[in-house]
């Protein structure tokens, strides 16, 4: 979850309908039509095209979020684009967004009001590879840019034009004419593809290694990072005094500090100089003496990875904790047990923070995990994924608020889950877009049968796939915690008194949700308190732990260590901290959710039975798909349709009487937004007197 949120002058009533509901036929004819200028690309590129109408003279990437941007947003997938072919852009439907247009706020272009704008457009480029488990998919991998969503490195752009747009027939002639390029690294290349480390200063240092396990999965060179701060005092000589670690999970944080260390000028100078200035309360204080590491882990579907493994990601939680932390701790002075490895950070670093710990007692002591995304999918975000039928729109007819501001205590709502979910379709379809809401798809779910992740929701209509939800339960962290609690994992026992959470009543996304359904969860098996739990009322999004000041939080952190070193009050024991309390192992993973697994899920239609007579009744299964595959069937008697197609649920049954003798099969078409449609047949039964 981004860290931080923009807020709109205007607040959008949430009673209001989405998007793609409003016909207007202002430019029925507008058309756009992109080529490439000519000797700028060699060879045709996959990928997808995003335009942009702007206010006139504004830039169009001034503003694109969600809650504010006053921009008409439209993307296209594009297949073999290159120097000698066209793509033209017009209109814009729901039928199927892989192939065609979709737009934010509205779908069409064709609602493209009359009047002067700045337009720009944008082509994310898509690399092909396979992966290990044979799965081929197409996909954007950042270049050290951090994974943005439209613009990032390598992408095609076209100059900005003002256009007027006259409401009549119109065609936009756009030139794909610059690339992208990254300019931040100023330290020592690392790998190509601008894959380089920034600038070292005297605290704060950058490291990158490249993964051998998600270069393996990908089929490609893949780099994980860090920036390492260290603390006054820290003598790279001596090899006698060693620390503990702080590592800060989150965003993305190019060449900077971790979130939180070192964005405020009078903290930087305190942690320097190793001293905490006097305030009116207390006199000067010894900073508390930690190395904190932030890691860059941009991936192939966000800015970054979540840091667990996943089927979708792939091993970034082995990379980061099995091959860039030993790499850390090779190279820097730090203590190299549990109770000296902390996990902290806010929304996607305080899920990031959590799910270690819970997944990795026997590497991390501890977690201070601030307004994590959703730890229990009973509520995701404002969604009760686990029984609602839709996740836009709840039976009373109400759209489900996903972004929300408090305003003289009353609640306004910014964006609808349905206003974030089709404004990020319009930047990728198959949960390719860089954002918030299809990373949790790549993370939490397993991949679907065409290669991408199994989203949990038709992302235009928001209807939920109950099949594809029960997927997620592994990453549901409240119910991994509740199975293994007294599994041969032991969780009750050993991960008691290092879980740490703390979110606001006011949170901006709905966070405190999952996180009272966590509390409830392992209350219930724990017993009150099992975990530290603290919810403080008209706290939005953001801050420190408990809202503490920095200094304050840091020695509460120093605080747990020590109590929990060997000599401490409160030693971690080693059975608390045993190779048998860790999950999310790889193997298991990928055989539960790659490819191998999506096959799996798959069967063709099978008439239930060896033979048939003739005015006899035969039954039939209509196969196995993956949830959202709408199918329609057909009969098929002696080699010709024995009746018209007709519609058939996932795991219905469906009869024929056979009118001649011969041979009967059953035919299964399955239809799904950005599926392949293919029909499946069962075997041929012999029909006889």
């Amino acid at each position: 979850m981004l860290k931080a949120i923009v807020v709109a002058a205007l607040a959008i009533d949430a009673s209001a309908m989405p998007t793609g509901n409003v016909e207007r036929d202002y430019n029925t004819n507008l058309e756009v039509k992109f080529s490439v200028a000519d000797g700028f690309l060699d060879t045709p590129i996959d990928g997808r095209i995003v335009l942009m109408f702007a206010p006139s003279e504004m830039n169009p990437l001034e503003d694109t979020d969600v809650t504010s941007s006053p921009n008409k947003i439209f993307g296209k997938n594009v297949y073999d684009f290159g120097p000698k072919n066209t793509v033209i852009l017009s209109g814009g439907n729901n039928d199927s967004t892989a192939t065609n247009v979709f737009g934010w706020p509205n779908v069409s272009m064709s609602d493209v009001e009359p009047g002067t704008y700045s337009v720009q457009a944008f082509l994310t480029r898509y690399e092909t590879v396979t992966r290990s488990d044979g799965s081929i998919v197409s996909l954007r991998f950042p270049c050290g840019d951090g994974g943005l969503n439209v613009n990032g490195f390598g992408s095609l752009t076209t100059s900005t034009t003002d256009i007027e747009i006259t409401g009549g027939a119109q065609t936009v002639d756009l030139v794909f004419n610059k690339i992208t390029a990254v300019e931040a690294f100023t330290g020592k290349e690392i790998g190509g593809c601008n894959q380089g480390n920034y600038e070292d200063t005297e605290t704060l240092k950058h490291i990158k290694v490249r993964s051998k396990r998600l270069s393996k999965f990908w089929g490609r060179d893949v780099y994980v990072g860090a920036n390492v701060i260290l603390p006054a005092g820290y003598d790279a000589n001596d090899t006698k005094t060693r620390y503990p670690v702080i590592y800060n999970q989150g965003h993305w944080p190019a060449g900077q500090g971790a979130y939180n260390y070192g964005d405020d000028e009078n903290f930087t100078a305190a942690w320097d100089s190793g001293i905490i200035p006097a305030s009116n309360t207390t006199a000067e204080l010894p900073t508390p003496k930690f190395i904190v590491v932030t890691f860059r882990h941009e991936a192939p579907y966000y800015d970054d990875s979540y840091a667990v493994n996943t089927a979708n990601l792939g091993p970034y939680g082995d990379a980061i904790n099995e091959e860039l932390i030993p790499h850390i701790e090779d190279t820097f002075h730090t203590i190299r047990a549990p109770y000296a490895r902390v996990q902290d950070g806010g929304s996607t670093g305080g899920w990031e923070s959590i799910a270690n710990v819970i997944y990795r007692p026997d590497l991390f002591g501890v977690c201070f995990s601030s307004y994590p995304d959703s730890l229990d999918f009973h509520r995701h975000q404002d969604i009760e994924l686990y029984t609602a039928t839709n996740a836009y729109q709840r039976a009373n007819g109400s759209f489900v608020p996903s972004i929300r501001t408090f305003v003289n205590d009353t609640q306004k709502v910014l964006a609808t889950v349905a206003q974030e979910n089709h404004w990020e379709l319009t930047f990728g379809t198959s949960s390719r877009s860089f954002n918030q809401w299809d990373v949790w798809n790549a993370v939490f779910g397993v991949q679907g049968y065409n290669g991408y992740p199994l989203e949990p929701w038709d992302k235009v209509t928001g209807e939920i796939y109950p099949e594809a939800v029960a997927y997620w339960k592994p990453f549901d962290l409240s119910d991994y915690i509740v199975t293994n609690f007294n599994s041969s994992r032991n969780l009750g026992a050993a991960l008691a008194g290092r879980i740490f959470i703390y979110v606001g009543t006011w949170d901006n996304y709905f966070l405190n949700e999952g996180v009272i359904e966590f509390q409830k969860r392992t209350d219930a098996v724990g017993g009150l308190g099992w975990a530290n739990v603290t919810i403080l009322p008209e706290k939005p999004h953001g801050g420190n732990y408990q809202t503490r000041e920095i200094w304050d939080y840091l020695k509460l952190v120093e605080r747990w260590v020590k109590d929990h070193a060997p000599d401490g009050s409160n030693p971690l024991s080693s059975s608390s901290t045993a190779p048998s309390t860790r999950g999310n192992v790889w193997e298991d993973v990928v055989a539960y959710g790659g490819r191998g697994a999506a096959v799996k899920r798959q069967a063709d239609p099978k008439i239930k039975a060896d033979k048939a007579k003739v005015g006899g009744e035969i039954i039939a299964s209509v196969g196995r798909w993956d949830p959202g595959v709408r199918l329609s069937a057909q009969w098929i008697l002696n080699s010709k349709p024995a009746c018209e197609y007709f519609r058939v649920e996932q795991g219905e049954s469906v009869n024929y009487t056979p009118t001649a003798k011969g041979h009967v099969q059953l035919l299964v078409t399955g239809e799904k937004r950005n599926y392949v449609t293919e029909t499946r047949k069962s075997q041929r039964v012999l029909v006889g007197k």
